[in-house]
């Protein structure tokens, strides 16, 4: 594996009150950050604003210790998914230690409404109820939009394949099938005609059924949107702080065509960061959730000057969005995300506006089989960051749908590039990634 290192400036901490990693004494601090869902890939470096900003243990939590890591200070046993079980956990690590969380920062989607639970429980800041709820169901969100005239995806939402049929009626085909609570394009689908509604139905409920299990989720939950046409997707990244935002970067998706518009990359700067309708936009977005806390993760569909927001999460943007703006722009976004979720950011800062570069996340796709043999790569480039791989011999190569069926991913970057250069950066990191993908996996089709 190669990992090339990245020194970031600490261009916030030293104007936001942080402190030095040297300076923090546990046995002094009777309290710590709890940090959820900064285990998983392509979101470890929270950790690393973690330890920057908080003079004090940083406690992580994990299910068990198999899936454990050493990037804590703690961990505490617990799903952090589960809210009820997660707010025991750290209530039992109070009795035990004395310790209380100065602060309780998710970083997954899933984990916004464990740590809501928590710091309500403590009296800490975190997301309003209002938001947790608009935020985390599709159908309440885009009501929400509506309401604000934000541009977004005439929908319905249907928990049966009879009620698919009856609001289908209402709506103008083609649609977009998708479950009402998740992200990670899993279940989602495009259907063409009345007649591909109880396959495309199957699909999407299978996706979600599929991750229920792991985030507790009931099974009725769907939403049926009309296609929105567009050239290219986007998204923005916010920092909201009360009732002021402002925008962090702007990113292009690379994806896959319908019918599951699989995401496989992603690039920063984005053709659309000077656009201001677009980050506009974003703001606007985040303005009719009532997101008052943190970094949200914007999605906008282009289409010249037309617009129109697919979703709004309220954390940062994951798939390495918050590396590449990092690598581009010079400083960590979690500082700020970690900041503002312990009231830290009694001002806006100023935004770095002009990148070192362009810098691409592109995920590896192995073609359908049997994974026989991972081979090293023959040489790397200067252009490659880093690349991980998340499959071994003698797993299955799943054909290409959402975030579960990826193989690995290619971080790539080129020093002094620019905005007008994105598009070909893009080209040229994707190439790249099929090629690695080419040289590292051995498949057999057949098995």
């Amino acid at each position: 594996m190669f990992i090339q290192p990245v020194f970031i400036q600490p261009t916030f901490i030293d104007r936001f009150h942080g402190v030095s990693v040297f300076s923090r004494n546990f046995a002094a601090n009777d309290q710590y950050l709890l940090l959820l869902g900064a285990d998983i890939l392509l979101r470890e470096r929270a950790v690393v604003s973690a330890l920057r900003t908080f003079d004090g243990p940083v406690v992580g939590m994990s299910q068990t210790p198999q899936d454990c890591n050493r990037y804590f200070d703690e961990v505490l046993w617990a799903d952090y998914y589960d809210a009820d079980g997660a707010l025991a956990a750290v209530q039992s690590y109070e009795k035990e230690t004395g310790r209380r969380p100065a602060a309780v920062v998710p970083i997954l989607e899933m984990n916004v409404h464990v740590a809501a639970a928590i710091a309500g429980h403590y009296g800490l800041p975190t997301v309003p109820a209002e938001c947790l709820t608009l935020a985390r169901d599709k159908h309440a969100m885009k009501q929400a939009f509506e309401a604000a005239g934000v541009p977004c995806a005439r929908h319905r939402p249907f928990g049966t394949l009879a009620d698919l049929v009856e609001v289908s009626a209402e709506l103008t085909f083609p649609l977009v099938l998708k479950p009402r609570d998740f992200a990670g394009n899993v279940g989602t689908v495009k259907v063409n005609t009345p007649e591909e509604l109880p396959a495309a139905y199957d699909y999407c409920r299978a996706g979600l059924l599929a991750v229920a299990p792991t985030y507790n989720f009931s099974d009725g939950r769907y939403q049926a949107e009309e296609f929105v046409e567009s050239t290219h997707e986007i998204s923005v990244e916010v920092l909201n702080c009360g009732e002021l935002r402002t925008v962090l970067a702007v990113t292009d998706k690379i994806k896959l065509p319908p019918p599951y518009f699989t995401e496989i990359g992603q690039v920063v700067p984005s053709r659309e960061t000077d656009n201001q309708a677009v980050r506009d936009l974003g703001l606007a977005a985040c303005a009719a959730l009532s997101m008052d806390r943190g970094i949200a993760h914007v999605e906008i569909l282009v289409n010249g000057d037309q617009l129109s927001v697919v979703e709004v999460a309220a954390r940062p943007g994951g798939d390495g969005i918050q590396d590449l703006i990092d690598r581009v722009y010079g400083f960590n976004p979690y500082d700020l995300h970690i900041l503002a979720y312990r009231d830290q950011l009694p001002e806006l800062p100023e935004i770095p506006r002009e990148p070192a570069g362009v810098g691409a996340c592109v995920f590896l796709k192995a073609e359908p089989g049997l994974i026989t043999e991972l081979r090293p790569v023959p040489e790397f480039t200067e252009r490659e960051e880093a690349l991980y791989l998340s499959h071994r011999a003698g797993d299955r190569s799943a054909p290409a749908s959402d975030y579960l069926t990826r193989n690995g991913v290619l971080e790539y970057f080129e020093k002094d590039a620019g905005v007008a250069d994105s598009a070909e950066v893009q080209r040229r990191a994707i190439e790249l990634a099929q090629l690695r993908t080419r040289q590292i996996f051995a498949i057999d089709p057949a098995s």
